[in-house]
């Protein structure tokens, strides 16, 4: 008897088997919309086509796929469109494929998320056999191909900012999720540890689309309170862009509070106020370390005093326009004592301007032929993978970052300073405005960190020092 298919195109942004960083209630609590699949979603969408975007978050594959087709989204006429949004989520997506394949051996499987897929397509295959087609790069030039059956090409393809805002309904429970808007594509700053070190960044969208996309965003949300993501891997508007923006959005009278991503000397004090007119509330600013010898290593400045002096300068002008900055570092490889004291007295000084931190170590993503690169150039700085076979494995090779430093020591030094400048207030606030469920209050979270192990928690208990 024939399987009754439906014509939706269902896109799946893979979920994954446990937090990326600690597992802990807190951490799984977070939302992430998938804002490429979404744009792939929204794309085929205005082509007159159904689709629906559906998120694997932390569920287990076995009873996500029960579920696609217990709602009537599987079987379709269309491939299953699978996101990978991260390596991490490469174990939830080999056994949601194997799943869905026994479920369905005429199931076709197209996988996409450009981080993951573009760097070796042939270790991508070995990985997941049972998809059919792989996507390098962005969707968006071949989307309607895949969903014809036909061939696409195996070199990784661009393609320029979307010319239309993302339609956030066609994503399941939609209501659950902070938007987003795309404002630009790109960076090409050169830092070794990123993805688009090399990829040129384009020109920022015009103010007056960015502020009406802003604008029919929050109409999807029927007069909801919305906290949208302007996308943009390397957010540097000029004053004059800023101003312009702030004045679309005074004139459109959109009453909107939104985050953004920056490098800490890509902006100066007069455009931070203009932006903060303009409803910017929340910027996550790419510190990575404030030692010279670090950001030499990096790549990440050519002259550590100016950026540093840029840096000061900035998020002291976020703190004085209202702006919370939320400090990415990082802890490089060659790391030392020296050096990371060096970052945490540079915090100091500008602890009451830092609402949050989020502190990591670096580690090599992607399979053996682009993770070498980097850890061969890691290994001349004394830092060496923890698992030699890990690349191969998985694409995620977690560093030992010296001798003097190894990757469990690497692991407290984070969890200590994350601690240093974050309260369950601050975490909170910074969490619930972009990442937690719209829904999620603050008397949930407080029950569940009274429910958790509090020396795992990314803050110091209310009352304590750290």
């Amino acid at each position: 008897m024939p399987l009754n298919r439906s014509d939706r195109v269902v896109f799946v942004s893979a979920g994954m088997v446990a937090p990326k960083k600690r597992d802990h209630v807190l951490a799984r609590w977070q939302v992430y919309l998938n804002y490429g699949a979404l744009t792939l979603a929204t794309q085929i969408e205005q082509a007159g086509r159904v689709s629906i975007l559906i998120h694997g978050g932390h569920s287990a594959p076995a009873e996500f796929v029960r579920s696609l087709y217990a709602r009537g989204h599987l079987p379709s006429h269309y491939p299953v469109m699978l996101s990978l949004p991260s390596f991490y989520a490469l174990a939830w997506a080999q056994e949601f494929c194997r799943l869905l394949k026994a479920n369905n051996p005429d199931c076709a499987i197209a996988v996409g998320g450009r981080w993951v897929v573009g760097p070796d397509m042939e270790w991508l295959r070995t990985k997941l056999p049972e998809a059919a087609d792989f996507i390098p790069g962005l969707g968006e030039p071949v989307i309607e191909e895949i969903l014809a059956g036909n061939p696409v090409p195996n070199h990784r393809m661009q393609a320029p900012t979307p010319d239309f805002p993302l339609n956030h309904r066609l994503v399941e429970n939609f209501e659950a999720f902070q938007p987003s808007v795309e404002a630009s594509r790109g960076c090409g700053m050169g830092c070794v540890f990123c993805e688009e070190r090399d990829i040129r960044l384009e020109k920022l969208r015009d103010p007056a689309m960015t502020a009406d996309f802003i604008a029919l965003t929050a109409l999807q949300y029927d007069g909801g309170t919305i906290h949208p993501y302007l996308q943009s891997s390397f957010f540097a508007p000029s004053r004059i862009w800023a101003e312009r923006f702030a004045a679309e959005m005074i004139t459109r009278k959109v009453n909107v509070t939104w985050r953004t991503e920056s490098r800490v000397d890509a902006m100066t004090p007069e455009t931070v106020a203009a932006l903060a007119a303009g409803g910017l509330k929340v910027i996550d600013l790419g510190l990575e370390t404030a030692s010279p010898t670090q950001l030499l290593a990096m790549s990440k400045a050519k002259n550590p005093d100016i950026y540093l002096r840029r840096a000061s300068a900035l998020i002291r002008a976020c703190r004085d326009n209202g702006v919370w900055v939320k400090a990415n570092v990082m802890l490089y490889a060659g790391e030392t004592s020296k050096t990371i004291d060096e970052t945490v007295n540079w915090l100091d000084e500008h602890a009451d301007c830092i609402k949050g931190v989020s502190v990591g170590p670096v580690i090599a993503f992607g399979p053996p032929k682009t993770a070498n690169i980097l850890l061969n150039d890691w290994r001349l700085l004394g830092a060496c993978p923890v698992d030699r076979e890990s690349a191969m494995r998985n694409g995620i090779s977690v560093m030992h970052l010296s001798d003097e430093i190894d990757a469990a020591s690497a692991e407290a030094i984070c969890l200590s300073l994350s601690r240093r400048y974050m309260t369950p207030d601050e975490y909170f606030d910074l969490k619930s405005f972009s990442y937690y469920p719209r829904g999620y209050s603050r008397i949930e979270f407080d029950a569940d960190v009274a429910a958790s192990d509090q020396t795992v928690l990314p803050f110091a208990p209310a009352g304590s020092t750290g």
